[in-house]
């Protein structure tokens, strides 16, 4: 009877626990979609604006990005999500959990943005936020002159995205935010 009436009151803390552990993730998860949608916000007036002189509003857009594909981890049930290893992230969500999300997000744009190779996508978003961000380290054994030359000579071949340096794929990032997005809110 003593060792039911332990595993009784065992049972119960754990549940008491597990509880307050899902309730504080839930909150935190809030505050990432509230701080995720605020950036979004931003990066829409930088977006908006005739007067830009950066790629600050992509950077945003894939700061957002980062901290929606976190969210949908810990959303996911994981207790952490953390680092800027983008593929590690999204292989932490279970697999209906991205069927969700990439069904959103095919539907958000279909005809225009290709989302057949996430990894790719993945790869890149990574790279602009942890070497484009600096995209003067990129270029530094080059004069500025011949940055400019470099893009000068791109654009007249046609400005391929297969042959750019940093590549943003911003309808593909905006059908995979929104999908995180959805995700995050559903699972609120």
């Amino acid at each position: 009877m003593a060792a039911k009436l332990t595993m009784d009151r065992f049972s119960i803390a754990a549940r008491q626990i597990n509880a307050i552990r899902s309730s504080a993730m839930k909150h935190r998860v809030a505050r990432m979609l509230d701080e995720a949608q605020g950036r979004r916000h931003d990066a829409d007036i930088l977006g908006a604006s005739l007067d830009t002189r950066s790629d600050s509003q992509a950077f945003l857009r894939v700061l957002v990005f980062e901290v929606l594909l976190k969210a949908a981890v810990l959303a996911s049930g994981q207790s952490r999500a953390g680092g800027h290893d983008y593929k590690q992230l999204w292989k932490m969500l279970p697999t209906a959990s991205q069927d969700e999300i990439m069904g959103i997000a095919c539907a958000r744009m279909p005809g225009h943005a290709d989302l057949a190779d996430v990894g790719k996508l993945l790869h890149w978003f990574q790279f602009v936020f942890e070497k484009a961000r600096y995209s003067y380290e990129l270029q530094d054994s080059q004069t500025p002159e011949q940055v400019r030359e470099k893009g000068r000579k791109w654009e007249e071949r046609g400005a391929l995205i297969d042959e750019a340096e940093i590549r943003y794929y911003p309808s593909e990032l905006e059908c995979l935010t929104e999908g995180l997005v959805k995700y995050v809110e559903n699972a609120l």
